[in-house]
């Protein structure tokens, strides 16, 4: 047999050279598309990206504490409870100590003129006692007391008056409010409330007109309220 000649080599490897590179030009021409037209490739299927959001944790109480109505002689400790996303009931107890400042006036309590201008004859008079705001609130965002809210209260107290020559009478102050605000919680626990509102409170028994703030609790009246609070979630 005779060996194959260089010649048929050379013709050999082209052959296969042809052949390869016809090969890898049909593998990158692109698919005919699904309607079989033409110079047209077929479209890839779409990705549905989605981006899931984590609800934020839900708070069932806060605890806070309302600075401000320290300015009214007021101690005031509000409780928000909100089983449920939007609905809360708020219980607001409170304790009072409001006070007169003493002055002198130039009539006695008959109206009869006094000697002088200088007479100190309105003493120093005290209303202290206890009371309790119940009210509703709808948040307006989800996980507890979180966001805008708004709502009405109802206000309760019983406050005992003590005069200056040492007698003493006591009453209910009777009334409502509506008020409209912001809840933020900071880290999810720090609860903080900045809002305000307006009430109207009557006394049970009349008292004459006494000085600001005791004329909150002895005198009826429609007034403006102010809520800001610090406190703690659970």
């Amino acid at each position: 047999m005779n060996r194959p000649s260089l010649r048929m080599w050379i013709a050999g490897a082209g052959l296969a050279t042809v052949i390869a590179n016809a090969g890898t030009t049909a593998a990158a021409e692109p698919s005919p598309p699904a309607d079989g037209k033409p110079g047209e490739a077929e479209s890839s299927p779409a990705v549905d990206v989605k981006l899931v959001t984590t609800a934020p944790p839900h708070r069932t109480v806060t605890i806070e504490w309302n600075p401000v109505a320290l300015v009214i002689s007021r101690l005031m400790i509000p409780i928000a409870i909100v089983p449920g996303d939007h609905h809360a009931l708020v219980l607001s107890p409170y304790y009072t100590w409001a006070k007169t400042i003493p002055y002198a006036t130039q009539i006695d309590a008959e109206g009869n003129p006094l000697p002088g201008s200088e007479t100190l004859n309105v003493l120093s008079q005290s209303f202290h006692g206890f009371g309790l705001e119940v009210g509703y609130r709808y948040y307006f965002d989800k996980g507890g007391p979180r966001g805008f809210f708004a709502g009405p209260s109802l206000i309760l107290s019983a406050i005992t008056a003590k005069a200056g020559n040492g007698s003493e009478t006591s009453f209910a102050d009777l009334g409502g409010a509506v008020d409209i605000g912001y809840e933020a919680l900071v880290a999810n626990t720090i609860a903080i409330t900045l809002g305000g509102g307006v009430q109207y409170t009557a006394p049970t028994k009349s008292i004459p007109t006494q000085q600001w703030p005791a004329s909150i609790y002895a005198n009826d009246g429609v007034r403006p309220r102010v809520l800001v609070s610090l406190g703690y979630a659970l």
